[in-house]
């Protein structure tokens, strides 16, 4: 519950950026480098479009999304 809602913003126990996976009207809010180890869950429509560019780890969304690396 700590980054319910905090899309994008720092994590408040690793500071990584906090991850969403959206479904019809329901979303979910998680850190991946707490809670998946750093890979990133697969946002099941986005995926299917993306397919092969899909980021399969934080790092490699960082360099996608253009975010600066954490510290």
């Amino acid at each position: 519950m700590a980054v319910h809602g905090r899309f994008r913003q720092p994590c408040p126990v690793c500071g990584s950026p906090v991850q969403r996976i959206r479904y019809a009207e329901n979303e979910v809010n998680y850190c991946a480098t707490c809670q998946t180890g750093g890979r990133l869950l697969a946002d099941r429509s986005l995926s299917r479009l993306l397919k092969e560019d899909w980021p399969r780890s934080l790092e490699e969304w960082e360099e996608h999304v253009g975010l600066p690396g954490r510290e």
